[in-house]
């Protein structure tokens, strides 16, 4: 039996909260700080903010092995700086010590960022309500809108675009179907616009998305991905993070409709579907195609020392937090999971998970009342695809009838590579498998019963691009 989560009282913090109590003394550290933008002059925002960049930082960067970079990316919610618990900023730089974390993006982040980064010797930048801290060199930082704090890494001498963002939380409408209201603003029933239990689910899928459309989170994905086509011009590898506060469009799917409270609905959430169809791609879910197996949950965390549900009575469960990336030669994603407390929360109560997803507990006192996201990533000065080698290529061996197991054997891919299967470009998740040294892979899948006969096409994707792919035909 699990014990229900703690009922102290709580005092609001924008979007999360905290347990009313002070605020635990913590001495400021000082550091030199640069305020203005780097990049250009930037129209001034009550989002934005001005930019606070410390570039005195005494931790050297990772080097280069064989002109190929290691970097591994943390989003992170800090729950209003790390604020509820004794040494935030401390245990939150334990936790990025322990998880070998490069660059970190920091929603909610108070003053935390520039403490951490000087317990780390880290470089920091702080502008909207996100902060970036980096182990490698800041060149330059400004604002995209007014949700985005951007910064020109050095990577060992290859220009590196990061962009971490806090996006609007009102108009929660995810909250909907789980029959609680979702704090929209507008001409909306006086019950949706605040946090409290509704008389009943709202399922209708237009209505979601019309009021999801008010939040500004879809203008938000718009405005990152305009300046990073300009950074990609550039030939700059592209990272994109943060706390979306809103569903990915990969998760809430024909085959998770009746899982997590979302009541047979199927939605095609606007922002993540916005940064997908402009070319980026999610670390988490090309690392983890099936939203049934590894959900990848990031909230809300249990956490004993406040109460994290904003439904009480409801599954809430949902993955907000994301790093996305710009596919593209000098970037190999390598592996991405999730960080934070083993348990996570259904209807006021904390639950172990019982999903596939790896997540790492670190040794430290968990300040958020999120999960973080840890993605690891190549950068390589000239180019991730190994020379000589040859073109990969699939084959597709055994009975292609609807429901029946076929073998796909595929060759020509880097040692380990993780190469993920899918039936045409739906997609329809097949598996994944590990290339051998000499770069071949197999994997025995099973054709879904709902295909329909005719030509299909199984398609190989690394690193979220597509490789290879292999037309067969479906009979009855």
């Amino acid at each position: 039996m699990h014990a229900p989560l703690s009922p102290a009282p709580l005092e609001p913090r924008g979007r999360r909260w905290r347990r009313a109590a002070g605020r635990p003394a913590a001495a400021l550290l000082a550091v030199s700080t640069i305020v203005g933008t780097l990049l250009g002059a930037v129209p001034a925002s009550a989002v934005a903010g001005p930019i606070d960049l410390n570039i005195a930082s005494s931790t050297p960067p990772k080097p280069a092995v064989g002109g190929v970079s290691e970097l591994n990316v943390l989003s992170f919610n800090l729950w209003n700086g790390a604020s509820g618990i004794p040494n935030g900023p401390g245990e939150v730089a334990k936790i990025i010590q322990q998880t070998d974390t490069d660059v970190a993006f920091l929603p909610e982040k108070n003053n935390a960022p520039a403490q951490i980064a000087a317990i780390l010797g880290y470089q920091q930048l702080t502008a909207t309500d996100t902060g970036i801290i980096s182990r490698y060199p800041i060149l330059a930082s400004t604002t995209v809108g007014g949700r985005w704090t951007k910064a020109i890494l050095d990577v060992n001498g290859t220009e590196v675009a990061v962009y971490g963002g806090h996006l609007e939380y009102r108009w929660y409408s995810e909250y909907l179907p789980r029959a609680y209201g979702p704090g929209a603003v507008g001409n909306w029933p006086q019950a949706w616009k605040g946090w409290g239990e509704l008389p009943a689910p709202v399922t209708d899928v237009k209505t979601i998305l019309d009021m999801n459309a008010q939040s500004g989170r879809i203008q938000s994905a718009e405005q990152v991905l305009a300046d990073a086509a300009i950074e990609q011009e550039k030939g700059r590898p592209v990272l994109v993070g943060g706390d979306f506060n809103e569903p990915s469009v990969q998760d809430w799917t024909e085959a998770t409709k009746d899982l997590f409270d979302h009541r047979g609905t199927v939605v095609p959430w606007q922002t993540t579907k916005t940064l997908l169809d402009g070319g980026l791609l999610d670390s988490f879910r090309v690392e983890h195609p099936d939203p049934v197996r590894n959900p990848g949950i990031t909230w809300p965390a249990y956490n004993p020392i406040a109460q994290t549900t904003w439904a009480p009575k409801a599954d809430e469960r949902d993955r907000i937090d994301y790093i996305f990336y710009a596919p593209g030669d000098n970037i190999a994603l390598t592996s991405s999971q999730l960080v934070g407390p083993q348990k996570t929360v259904v209807r006021n109560v904390g639950v172990a998970d019982d999903s596939d997803d790896v997540i790492f507990t670190p040794d430290a006192v968990w300040p958020s009342d999120h999960k973080a996201v840890l993605s690891t990533f190549r950068i390589c000065a000239d180019g991730c695809t190994a020379p000589n080698m040859s073109p990969e290529k699939i084959a597709v061996s055994g009975k292609h009838v609807a429901g029946g197991q076929v073998e796909i054997h595929g060759s020509g891919f880097m040692p380990n590579d993780k190469v993920s299967f899918q039936l045409d470009t739906t997609p329809v998740p097949l598996g994944t498998a590990t290339a051998d040294a000499k770069g071949k892979v197999s994997l025995v899948v099973t054709i879904p019963a709902s295909t329909l006969p005719g030509t299909h096409t199984v398609v190989a994707t690394v690193h979220g691009k597509a490789v290879a792919s292999k037309a067969f035909r479906v009979v009855r």
